[in-house]
């Protein structure tokens, strides 16, 4: 595919999201107050003819007939960090137009020099980075952009980096700065553009969208819930204490869902992450669990566990599917690194398959007899307490290795339900993977 070619189909991807966007209403302004262009001229008196845009999103007030602002976008698709020269120059094309209710807008595939981001801030231009989701790790029917709710404090760094490094990965399909600050959040993004146009207060609330800042569309479910959604499952495949089978638990599902499960598969090269663990797909409806240079049954358990937490808990409701790695397998995540919708997603997931693979009441009475076997004391610190001191250490060693091989998970499975339950107090500085 050459330069034009990849350049054209660029623009149409920004022109489908923005379309998408206004007419699931999703955007900051009401889809009945706003109109989205594909290559339209506007007229400029220095050429005395038009200037075409490759993108344009016009505003206008309720019941006008002529937009009141509108967002010229010029589209970027390179294989290198777009220079502060290509603002400048996009910012004197837009002054030809209206100096006054134009806003400049450049969206890149590619990062952005420093100097592109400094000279559209000086200009209150807004910036922004639009991602492939092809290779995304969760491929959600709605824009996680456009659901996020962060606001501008707190993650400007890894936005900046989402915005500056050519080789980033994140979670999130568009990096954004306004002329308020950057952000994850396309709501939060448009926001800061209108609060920099000339539109009054009272007119930016006539046109925002009704339906208010984006909220989680995943449910909330508690951890007892959880859990006696799991003892439902182990009652009926007749568990009889000690190791879960997930090979029974498959079986079943496979006959009530015609869920698909396969174990030992190999990565497709160029398709997915080299540390991609796992992967679910809802349609069809199948489980994939990788091929391991260093193989480990316990991560494997838990990693088709926590696949098959994301069918049982309805996930497919809000993602087509999703892949998982070694950082997914934690109770604590960074929520303003992506969006809400995921971070709910991926807890739920994780509780689950700690509670699926090590069921309470067994496990808590497990615990506590290896706990008076190896006569571990509790100093006030709580049943097992870890921190730096080489004893401590020793003592989480001994526990996680009796019930790591009672149910067969790994050491961080373990950790995360004993973490869960309250049995483990974990000081260390650094986190831990599986």
């Amino acid at each position: 595919m050459n330069t034009t070619i990849k350049g054209d189909a660029f623009e149409r991807r920004v022109y489908d999201y923005f379309r998408t966007q206004i007419k699931d209403e999703q955007f900051h302004v009401r889809s009945s107050c706003c109109k989205v262009f594909h290559k339209k001229g506007y007229y400029s008196r220095d050429r005395d003819s038009e200037i075409e845009f490759d993108v344009s999103i016009e505003i206008y007030l309720p019941g006008a007939t002529e937009y009141s602002e509108v967002w010229l976008i010029e589209c970027k698709h390179y294989s290198h960090s777009v220079p502060v020269n290509d603002a400048e120059e996009f910012f004197a094309k837009v002054q030809q137009v209206s100096p006054t209710s134009a806003k400049p807008v450049m969206a890149s595939n590619a990062a952005f020099q420093s100097g592109a981001l400094n000279f559209a801030k000086a200009k209150k231009m807004g910036i922004l980075r639009l991602f492939s989701t092809s290779d995304a790790k969760w491929e959600l029917y709605r824009s996680p952009s456009a659901s996020a709710v962060t606001a501008f404090e707190g993650t400007s760094d890894k936005i900046l980096e989402g915005l500056t490094s050519q080789q980033f990965d994140g979670a999130f399909d568009l990096y954004m700065q306004s002329p308020v600050g950057v952000t994850n959040s396309l709501w939060d993004f448009a926001d800061g553009m209108l609060v920099h146009s000339r539109l009054s207060a009272e007119q930016r609330r006539a046109v925002a969208n009704p339906r208010g800042r984006p909220s989680c569309r995943v449910p909330y479910i508690g951890n007892d819930e959880l859990e006696d959604k799991c003892l439902c499952i182990l009652r009926e495949i007749g568990w009889p204490g000690g190791e879960v089978s997930m090979e029974d638990i498959c079986s079943q599902e496979q006959m009530r869902s015609g869920l698909q499960v396969r174990t030992e598969a190999f990565l497709e090269d160029g398709k997915m992450r080299q540390s991609t663990l796992g992967r679910i797909s809802f349609s069809p409806l199948e489980i994939l669990v990788y091929r391991q240079l260093v193989p480990n049954s316990g991560r494997e358990r838990f990693t088709l566990a926590h696949e098959l937490a994301h069918h049982l808990l309805s996930h497919g409701k809000y993602m087509s599917g999703e892949a998982c790695d070694e950082s997914d397998f934690k109770l604590k995540r960074d929520a303003d690194s992506m969006s809400p919708d995921i971070v709910r997603m991926e807890y739920q997931a994780n509780v689950f398959a700690a509670c699926l693979l090590m069921p309470k009441a067994s496990f808590v009475d497990d615990f506590k007899r290896i706990i008076e076997w190896l006569h571990i004391p509790n100093r006030g610190h709580g049943a097992l307490y870890l921190d730096g001191q080489p004893c401590n250490y020793q003592n989480y060693e001994r526990v996680t290795r009796e019930l790591m091989s009672r149910y067969g998970v790994s050491r961080v499975a373990t950790t995360i339900r004993l973490e869960s339950l309250g049995l483990l107090r974990d000081v260390r500085p650094q986190a831990y993977t599986l």
